[in-house]
Parts: structure tokens; C-alpha cells; sequence
């Protein structure tokens, strides 16, 4: 079972075979020393993924100690915790971590697809994702997907379409944050090193008052390296400008070079071994 106290001894045992000081571990990651020494003493049970993130990538971990140094910090799982009602008292984004801190870094993402369509009528409707994992840990039979919504989107209002290998098993609306989590169950319970693939779509609706605001941007995020990542994006009419865009774990997102379309008016992202963060493509009409 895992415990903030692995998550400590790790991150120690790492820092120290990599010959680097604490101090030379805030200095590359960005995170306060303070910080670090408090996760190493065991002292901080769940530091926010971004701060795991940065750390991983400032230790140079391979996709695999990633995961499992993911994983490390990991609350155990609650029998019938689909069924609980998180903690009321806590704010909707820590009600978020705690719900999906069980499943953190317990697989890694070995191929992701993301294919998302732009209607004539310049709204995104439809994105098709298609997964490919490995277990991390004995027994993985859930996961689950944040969808988060904007300015012209309520999360609420999506609804997730399993297509192959997969099922929803629930789903949960924080209205005030503008996020959705969808859980989604495994046809069978993985051992670890086993491999899994499933697909699925996510569907935007029209709001109650029956509007679907313009889309403007399509961003895929990961918690740890992907070995391939492909983001697309298909227009039935062509913008008049399409950027790259991207974000590092804690940093603020950067705007790229322009991206010309194809003959099939469409614009696709191919990356390997992508880092944690968040990739893909913004507009203007």
C-alpha cells in the first residue's frame, strides 16, 4: 500500500543518486526548498501534481520511475469510493485531488490520440481519444478523466461516450470550478506491466438556454511522459490564425509558430516522448 512516507523516501533516495542538494533540486525545479525538505521529512501527505511534476522533470526520470514516483504519492483507495460524497468542507479542487489522488501515476501513458472537429458554425462538438497504457501497480481497474471547461464551455454540459475497452462508472460536476471528472473502469483488472487500450469520445451539448460558445483553442495535458502523443484538430472553415501552444507543469502557457493547414483542412501535433504538460493548438476567427 502506498504512503506519503514512500513518496519521501523516494524523492530522497532519487535526489541523493542523482548527487544533488536540496538546494540544487529548487534551484532546477522551481519549487522552494522549503518545500522539498518538507516532502522528504514526510511532512506534506499531498503536494499538488505540478510540483511532483516539476520535480520529476528536474530529476531527469525516465517514463517509468515518473510514474512510479507518481504513484509513490498516491492516497490509498476507500472501498466504495464512487459512492462517497467527498468532503464537503474542502474547496471543489481539493475535492478533485482527493477523488483522483487514489489512481495517481498507477499507469502510464503509453500512446494518447486526441482528434477533435470544428463545425462550420466555428463550435467544437466532438473529440475522439484513443489510450494506450501500462500498469503500474497490481490490480489497476479505474481511471479517471478531468475535463475541464472555459469561457465558452461548461463542463457540465459534456458527456462522455466510451466507444472500446472501457465504461463510465460515474461521473461528478463541480459547477463553481467548471470541471468534470468522469470515471472510467477497465474491462478487467490489470497486473503491473500489463498493457490496455480503450477509446472513447467526449460530446459538448448546448447549454440550457441553448448556446455553444465559440471554440477557440484545443489543449491535451499529461501527468507524465507519453512515449507518442498526437493532438489534431479538423475545420470545417478555416481560421484566420492557428498557433501552437504549450505548457510546462507550473509555468505559463506559450504561444508557438503559426500552423498551416492541410489539404483536408486540418492541423495535427506528433510528438515523442512528450514531457508532463500540456500541448496543442489555439485560433482566432
Amino acid at each position: 500500500m502506498n504512503h506519503p512516507a514512500h513518496g519521501a523516501a523516494l524523492l530522497r533516495g532519487l535526489r541523493q543518486a542523482r548527487k544533488r542538494t536540496q538546494s540544487d533540486l529548487g534551484h532546477a525545479s522551481g519549487i522552494s526548498v522549503r518545500t522539498i525538505r518538507g516532502l522528504e521529512r514526510g511532512e506534506i501527505h499531498r503536494p499538488q501534481v505540478t510540483t511532483l511534476q516539476q520535480l520529476a522533470l528536474a530529476l531527469t526520470l525516465s517514463p517509468q520511475e515518473q510514474a512510479e514516483f507518481m504513484h509513490a504519492w498516491a492516497t490509498p483507495d476507500q472501498a466504495g469510493f464512487d459512492r462517497l460524497l467527498v468532503d464537503p468542507t474542502l474547496s471543489e479542487m481539493e475535492q478533485i485531488d482527493a477523488m483522483t489522488r487514489s489512481a495517481l501515476g498507477a499507469y502510464r501513458v503509453i500512446s494518447q490520440n486526441w482528434h477533435t472537429s470544428v463545425g462550420a458554425d466555428r463550435r467544437m462538438s466532438t473529440t475522439r481519444c484513443q489510450i494506450a497504457l501500462e500498469a503500474v501497480e497490481d490490480g489497476l481497474e479505474r481511471v479517471f478523466n478531468v475535463q475541464n471547461g472555459d469561457e465558452h464551455t461548461t463542463a457540465s454540459r459534456l458527456e462522455f461516450v466510451p466507444l472500446r475497452g472501457s465504461r463510465l462508472f460515474g461521473r461528478w460536476d463541480f459547477e463553481d470550478s467548471n470541471v468534470t471528472v468522469f470515471g472510467v473502469a477497465l474491462p478487467r483488472r490489470l497486473a503491473k506491466g500489463q498493457f490496455h487500450s480503450y477509446e472513447y469520445e467526449v460530446i459538448s451539448h448546448p447549454d440550457d438556454d441553448g448556446t455553444l460558445g465559440y471554440s477557440d483553442g484545443f489543449i491535451w495535458g499529461a501527468p507524465h511522459t507519453t512515449r507518442s502523443l498526437v493532438v489534431s484538430v479538423e475545420f470545417a472553415v478555416a481560421p484566420t490564425t492557428l498557433r501552437r501552444v504549450q505548457k510546462a507543469p507550473g509555468m505559463d502557457f506559450e504561444f508557438l509558430d503559426e500552423v498551416p493547414l492541410d489539404d483536408d483542412r486540418q492541423a495535427v501535433l506528433v510528438l515523442e516522448d512528450a514531457d508532463p504538460g500540456a500541448y496543442g493548438f489555439t485560433w482566432t476567427w
